[in-house]
């Protein structure tokens, strides 16, 4: 047999950067070191009790076949009705396409979208698996830098600017990961109206919107009428209820969009499982307060690590509004020297840190950033507390 050569496909997309933090924390642990984890995107609490319960109730009582391609019928009326309620977003459960994660909802809109050589507009710091995704499906990723200073949220006038003739999508987190940037409902009312102008569509990525701090009043893109034919709604379960192994997420679409989705998914994995849905279904309709214990938790870890991070000469970084997630800006101790170790970039400073004091961080080159690094809060503030004592010490002797 022929040696291998990976086709054009594989070689022009990178494995996730995040992935591959989790797995040098397993393997460091393995080997018997003592690592704290602050790369991980997901949420240090145990699924909820009524929501495991429903999982293997499921199972107990036979429900291990097929579900309709879309996802089951009752969960995608609860994801519809849960939409109007919370967001008065006005889906139909035909419009709902339930799949295994939100990862693989993106990826299937993109597909459903996006022809060779079209355009799709990716605000940078973006979440890691964008511009691949985008890439998988042919298309092209127009990099929109967004301003620190702006708190990394983009203007109207910067997005009217960087839409071409080949723009066929715009991809939009907010709250966003990694930066934590929630953009209000003012700020969202403007971009609506750059989008409506324009008619391009906009894929507005959800995961985090039930993650958001200091009474930040923010709104769901599927929410304005204005733009209802033109929003592709990403959200999921991961990340609100704590459930990111069962790997349930959805996608709500206009019909012609919707449609196009069910067919791809019906060729790349058909539906998600089902014991998932069963769990998901449960999520929706059972008690809501988990969401609030888990909510406060993170609000706390939060301020902690923000001022506690930030106390560190040569760190700075914006108050995250929503998600659980620290974007600290490092510029100013790249060039330093580190136990005799010169400090270039990011990933420098991270491989660093995790080999000399066991603490975890994702450089901000997975992000489209050279001078910050992502802190997840999603763990115990006894390991906020080691992970920053750890770094202050490591980091006060540092050289520039």
């Amino acid at each position: 047999m022929s040696d291998f050569n990976e086709s054009q496909l594989a070689s022009r997309i990178k494995p996730s950067p995040t992935l591959a933090v989790t797995k040098l924390v397993a393997e460091m642990r393995k080997a018997g070191k003592q690592i704290i984890d602050l790369g991980a995107g997901e949420p240090d609490f145990d699924t909820p009790y009524h929501v495991k319960e429903a999982g293997i109730a499921a199972i107990r009582s036979g429900k291990t076949k097929y579900t309709d391609n879309a996802g089951m019928l009752e969960l995608r009326e609860h994801i519809a009705r849960a939409l109007r309620e919370d967001h008065q977003a006005d889906f139909t459960p035909a419009q709902i396409t339930v799949s295994n994660g939100a990862k693989q909802a993106i990826y299937n809109a993109l597909l459903a979208l996006c022809n060779p050589g079209d355009e799709v507009i990716l605000p940078v710091p973006y979440w890691v698996s964008y511009p691949d995704q985008i890439s998988m499906a042919g298309a092209v990723a127009k990099l929109l830098p967004a301003s620190e200073r702006n708190h990394f949220k983009i203007t109207p006038s910067e997005l009217r600017h960087v839409i071409g003739p080949k723009t066929k999508l715009l991809i939009f987190n907010s709250p966003s990961n990694p930066t934590g940037t929630v953009y209000t409902a003012e700020e969202l009312q403007e971009l609506v109206e750059v989008i409506r102008e324009s008619g391009i569509y906009v894929l507005s990525d959800e995961i985090y919107i039930k993650l958001i701090y200091d009474g930040v009043q923010t709104r769901s893109l599927s929410s304005f009428p204005e733009i209802r034919e033109q929003v592709i709604l990403i959200n999921g379960f991961s990340k609100s209820y704590a459930m990111t192994g069962w790997r349930l997420g959805y996608s709500a679409a206009p019909s012609p969009i919707a449609a196009a989705i069910n067919k791809i998914q019906s060729h790349l994995t058909s539906n998600a499982c089902s014991i998932s849905q069963a769990a998901g279904l449960e999520a929706l309709r059972g008690d809501s307060h988990f969401l609030d214990k888990m909510l406060h938790a993170f609000d706390e870890r939060r301020r902690f690590l923000h001022d506690s991070f930030t106390g560190i000469p040569g760190i700075s970084a914006n108050v995250p509004k929503g998600a659980f997630y620290l974007f600290a800006n490092v510029g100013k101790l790249l060039g330093a020297r580190m136990n005799g170790k010169s400090i270039h970039t990011p990933a420098d400073l991270c491989n660093h840190l995790v080999e000399s004091c066991g603490v975890a961080l994702v450089p901000g080159e997975a992000f489209g950033s050279n001078e910050h690094a992502r802190l997840s809060y999603a763990t115990s503030m006894e390991n906020l507390r080691e992970a920053t004592s750890r770094i202050k010490k490591e980091l006060k002797d540092a050289v520039v």
